[in-house]
């Protein structure tokens, strides 16, 4: 049995991204131990860091397959916008109706290319042969990622007209207005098995308006929720974990993040505090947390490195571990505190993140507190939260652990789901939900080797 799986990263350099992958497989090992999983990615050695022992499946294939504009090369600029639609369409009909045609042009076009026709026959023989299409942790079904979306969803059209059934895990759906989009999500979404949403606030009504039926969706929380939830301590830290992110969903300017820091820094000398920094992107081109992360330390820790070597998934929950307080521009710096009964402080201005931290409040409460960069006294406020989320914070971590536990009960069980729903046989084991309640053997290193053991971690440290 082969379960191709795609994943939120395509390199492994977002740990958030990393975090959910990890659950993922090793819940699907659990569920379906016989299966071969395959994982569309870009970096194969960091896939064996973090997921040893799984296949992987070089992304660049499927976009060999899926890129309409593959063929065109420089001459795409060219076309117009109307001239542009009706030719995706006819290629989509081709790709569906006439494959052969599509490869033989793909063949033609890059004949000195062997590696991509290597990779391109890789791909198509892994989805035909797909007992089972996963989409985990991802949230690209979205306006802010059309690219990505419209990849998704043109692959979950793939693995369906093949007749291999689609489960998507761990999604962030929403805001999608994009016409184009949301007319892709409606006549791909309804068809799929089961979607698993992190929130209800704006996922569920979306869904429900682009026709997918109630009982194929679940909300379960994020999938990395687990992971942290097991390496949880057992009692709160002294830290103030922080993570800021320059990007164009998040801070774009300088001059505001130099605005924060002096909140920042004086709230940890007022409170006797270290600033520990939580990174979740390690991308060198694009979102570098790290190099952001000390430029916010300037002055407080010069001898930081912004986390830099936090280059796992359990690196950084460590971390989160040892705070009393975290604030964070990114969701999983959040759901890696949360997790693990530590308050946070969620900064954001787009719709894209504050709907995701919106959905975090939903689900945790009091404990976590939203702050929007776009208010003109950023400052009192983001104090204001730090406030009441320090004095907050042994009254609020009972009720954060228990909401975590509740939601890795959910995302179990959405998982349990999978052999019954998708088609694919039973449950093994005697236990109707057999994902264990730990993560095991990928704390230390990022692996998720092998089924997931029944108890394996207990506040953090191994039996």
């Amino acid at each position: 049995m082969n379960i191709v799986i795609d994943p939120g990263t395509r390199n492994c350099r977002n740990m958030g991204d990393v975090a959910m992958l990890q659950v993922a497989v090793g819940r699907l090992r659990a569920l379906l131990p016989e299966a071969t999983i395959s994982v569309l990615i870009d970096d194969a050695e960091a896939l064996a860091r973090h997921c040893p022992g799984v296949e992987p499946l070089a992304h660049r294939g499927r976009e060999a397959w899926l890129d309409d504009g593959l063929l065109w090369g420089r001459a795409r600029r060219w076309v117009p916008r109307p001239a542009w639609a009706a030719i995706r369409a006819s290629q989509r009909r081709i790709r569906r109706s006439f494959p052969g045609v599509l490869r033989g042009a793909i063949r033609t076009r890059f004949s000195r290319d062997a590696e991509l026709h290597r990779d391109l026959e890789r791909f198509l023989e892994r989805l035909h042969s797909a007992a089972l299409f996963v989409a985990c942790g991802q949230g690209t079904l979205t306006d802010a990622a059309a690219h990505q979306a419209e990849t998704l969803l043109d692959s979950v059209q793939l693995a369906l007209d093949l007749a291999v059934p689609v489960v998507l895990f761990g999604q962030g759906v929403g805001p999608l207005v994009d016409p184009d989009l949301g007319a892709r999500a409606r006549a791909v979404l309804p068809r799929v098995s089961l979607i698993a949403l992190r929130e209800e606030r704006e996922g569920r009504p979306l869904l429900r308006a682009l026709g997918v039926s109630e009982d194929r969706v679940v909300t379960t929380g994020d999938d990395a929720i687990e992971l942290a939830h097991t390496a949880r301590p057992t009692q709160l830290g002294a830290d103030i974990g922080i993570h800021l992110r320059l990007a164009p969903l998040a801070i774009t300017e300088l001059t505001l993040l130099d605005t924060l820091r002096p909140a920042l820094q004086g709230f940890a000398r007022d409170h006797g505090a270290r600033l520990v920094p939580l990174p979740i992107s390690h991308h060198q081109l694009g979102t570098n947390d790290p190099a952001t992360i000390r430029r916010v330390l300037a002055g407080f820790d010069d001898a930081s490195d912004g986390g830099a070597q936090m280059d796992t998934p359990m690196k950084v929950i460590k971390a989160a571990a040892g705070c009393r307080m975290i604030v964070t521009g990114a969701y999983h710096a959040a759901v890696f505190g949360l997790s693990q009964g530590v308050s946070v402080v969620c900064v954001g201005r787009s719709a894209y993140y504050l709907n995701k931290f919106q959905g975090l409040h939903d689900q945790f409460g009091a404990g976590c507190h939203l702050v929007s960069l776009d208010a003109s006294d950023v400052t009192d406020r983001l104090t204001h939260a730090m406030t009441l989320a320090w004095r907050g914070a042994e009254a609020s971590r009972e009720g954060l652990l228990s909401v975590a536990e509740r939601l890795v009960e959910c995302g179990r069980a959405a998982y349990a789901r999978v052999p019954t729903v998708a088609g694919i046989g039973t449950v093994t084991g005697s236990e109707p939900a057999a994902c264990g309640p730990a993560m095991t053997q990928m704390v230390e290193d990022g692996g998720s080797r092998g089924a997931l053991p029944r108890a394996l971690h207990v506040h953090g440290e191994r039996q």
